[in-house]
């Protein structure tokens, strides 16, 4: 599914793709598929890129260059650099709603719907499968059905946290369940005291938090990341009372 770019074209479309909202849900390797999958396309000033009406099927991002967007012989809208348009393209079988044409030499970035679609499909199945084999490791959801299992993962969610980031914090009121991803984490305590001791250290694929799911205690210690760039999956405890 890898259309062919150059290492500057990938880390160009990266940077653009976060700023969008309409990816900005997506996972890191979600994103990395995106970026791979993306094609360079380039137009000469006048030149239509969409025409209002048509069916759509497409999304673009804007590199370099100026696309005008026009809606009924009107100018609504200018697409700068970092500018994107096209995207409900990717959600529905619509026609456009505007006419866009290039204001000046442009280069852009496209994504047919149907490899987005595709992307989103293979990454999502891919990670409900691993979230359920990480959860299934867990003793306190061992007593847990299959369909409870895939119910859980599907309610996770990834959070990163960059070193020395306190995930949470001793005393305060819990209502989230970590597993480590990728990364480590500490654990410390203030004794009577009121002295800061190490009581544990964390790796992936260990758990903490579980407290919060089964009682109202309080966290009963601080767990701070160890190591940048630490994905820690969570699940608000919520979610799995209902």
């Amino acid at each position: 599914m890898e259309v062919k770019k150059t290492a500057d074209e990938k880390m160009r479309i990266l940077e653009l793709l976060q700023r969008q909202v309409l990816f900005k849900h997506l996972e890191e390797e979600q994103r990395e598929l995106v970026a791979r999958a993306m094609s360079v396309v380039e137009y000469k000033s006048g030149e239509h890129i969409v025409k209002q009406g048509e069916d759509g099927d497409a999304f673009y991002l804007v590199d370099c260059g100026a696309v005008e967007g026009w809606r009924n012989e009107e100018l609504i809208h200018t697409y700068g650099p970092g500018g994107a348009f096209g995207e409900l393209a990717l959600m529905y079988n619509a026609p456009r709603a505007a006419t866009c044409r290039a204001a000046s030499d442009c280069r852009l970035y496209a994504l047919g719907r149907k490899v987005f679609k595709v992307i989103l499909m293979k990454t999502s199945n891919e990670k409900r499968s691993q979230t359920k084999s990480i959860l299934q490791n867990v003793d306190i959801l061992k007593q847990l059905t299959e369909v409870e299992l895939l119910t859980m993962a599907d309610s996770m969610q990834e959070v990163v946290y960059e070193e020395g980031d306190v995930i949470c914090r001793q005393g305060d009121a819990g209502s989230s369940f970590y597993i480590i991803k990728q990364g480590g984490a500490t654990c410390t305590q203030v004794d009577a005291q009121g002295q800061h001791r190490e009581v544990a250290r964390l790796t992936v694929g260990d758990y903490f938090g579980e407290i919060a799911l089964l009682t109202t205690k309080p966290r009963q210690a601080t767990v701070t990341a160890t190591k940048s760039n630490g994905g820690v999956k969570y699940l608000s405890d919520h979610l799995i009372a209902s």
